[in-house]
């Protein structure tokens, strides 16, 4: 298995990050009782991820402006629950992120759900131990590459060393 770690951008809680030439992979860890969110838009190689915790609208907001709607964007979504909000959503964050991107629209980007057939089961890392989801996804392939991707302090140790 080829580590490729070196090519990860993490986004940390209530954060969000792009991909770009250098870093095309991008996740995040931690998932708890937080949600990841997924954008990956095929023709443009770029995949977006945030980290949503109970602030999620200004995490979102954050995520939304890394995108550039001077181009033709179209993005597929993918709403990635927690450990724990894989059974529980007690903010309604799965719900309302479904709303928002059915009802958001502009002119230059557009947002489907990502076909759920086309992801495979273990997409994400949900470790029992620590109680939280992992996952990363390659912009440049438009698959995931958890398993393939150092997370917590392994993570820190490879960012370290380079």
């Amino acid at each position: 298995m080829d580590d490729l770690t070196y090519l990860f951008k993490m986004a940390s809680m209530n954060e969000a990050v792009i991909s770009n030439e250098e870093k095309p992979i991008v996740g995040t860890q931690a998932l708890a009782t937080c949600f990841g969110l997924l954008l990956y838009d095929e023709n443009n190689k770029t995949a977006l991820v945030a980290h949503l915790s109970t602030d999620w609208q200004s995490t979102l907001m954050k995520l939304l402006s890394l995108i550039d709607f001077e181009k033709e964007n179209n993005f597929q979504y993918l709403i990635i629950p927690g450990f724990y909000s894989r059974e529980n959503d007690p903010y309604g964050i799965k719900r309302r992120l479904n709303a928002f991107f059915r009802e958001f629209k502009t002119k230059n980007a557009n947002f489907e759900p990502f076909d759920i057939s086309k992801i495979p089961d273990n997409f994400v890392n949900y470790d029992e131990k620590t109680t939280s989801g992992e996952f990363a996804f390659d912009s440049q392939t438009g698959k995931f590459v958890t398993d393939k991707v150092k997370f917590g302090l392994n993570y820190l140790e490879v960012m370290k060393s380079r």
